[in-house]
């Protein structure tokens, strides 16, 4: 509590009292006091009066946002011009009480421990997010099958993976940007849009002997797979091409 009324602290207490909570607080008075307060312990919420001899809450919403700017900043004041509470507001206090108002406090102390929570869980799904996007993107890099992504709405290539650019002999920049049957490898155009659109309708493919020609005009026999799937609200298309001439041959050999 950034106050220097015992008797104004005492009706903050009781306000928080009647409701149960069990307080753990100290009165601080000093940017001095009040910074060591912030560095001793992990607090839940900070009050602040606006107007006190050695202190503001302009102040002492700036040191806050110094040393603890995950922690709720409320404005607890008996009177404070409208226009200072809009401008500390928009520096990031969660709200302003009236001490006259002290029925407003709990809810509002619990609205600024509920912000807390939901960026909190929100930065921890972020990062779960990245996690899995690495992880996702080192499977991508290092998978040894070939991999295409498309946009499913229009078959156009958003991304490939080094396997493929090696299997096929082409640049990842002659890929991108590029829809599937563009690329030369897929030497049957007409029945690549069919396929695409058969993939488009029942949201899973499977080719068994899809025959693919290099950049250097050798042709290999692929086992093609592709589903749809959402990323960001957006449907995309994941093909997996797996080269299987050396099985088709040696499958051959044991006919001949």
């Amino acid at each position: 509590m950034v106050e220097n009324s015992e008797d104004e602290a005492g009706l903050l207490l009781h306000a928080l009292r009647s409701e149960d909570y069990d307080v753990v607080y100290e009165v601080v008075d000093t940017p001095d006091t009040m910074r060591s307060a912030l560095e001793a312990k992990d607090w839940d919420v900070i009050t602040s009066d606006h107007a006190i001899p050695l202190f503001s809450a302009s102040a002492a919403l700036a040191l806050a946002k110094e040393v603890r700017p995950e922690i709720p900043f409320i404005i607890v004041a008996k009177e404070i011009d409208l226009n200072l509470v809009v401008s500390l507001m928009k520096e990031g206090a969660q709200d302003y009480i009236q001490k006259r108002e002290w029925p407003r406090l709990v809810p509002a102390i619990e609205r600024g421990l509920r912000e807390v929570e939901l960026r909190r869980k929100g930065q921890e799904a972020n990062d779960l997010l990245e996690v899995s996007e690495n992880r996702y993107r080192r499977l991508f890099e290092t998978a040894q099958d070939g991999i295409l992504i498309l946009d499913a709405a229009t078959g156009q290539i958003q991304d490939v993976n080094p396997f493929l650019i090696k299997m096929l002999g082409y640049s990842k920049e002659e890929f991108l940007g590029k829809k599937l049957w563009e690329i030369s490898a897929f030497q049957d155009k007409e029945e690549s849009k069919v396929n695409f659109e058969e993939l488009q309708s029942k949201g899973y493919i499977r080719y068994e002997d899809l025959p693919l020609e290099t950049r250097d005009q050798k042709h290999i026999a692929v086992e093609f797979v592709s589903n749809v799937y959402f990323v960001n609200n957006k449907k995309v298309a994941q093909c997996n091409i797996r080269d299987i001439t050396e099985r088709k041959l040696a499958e051959s050999e044991i006919k001949t």
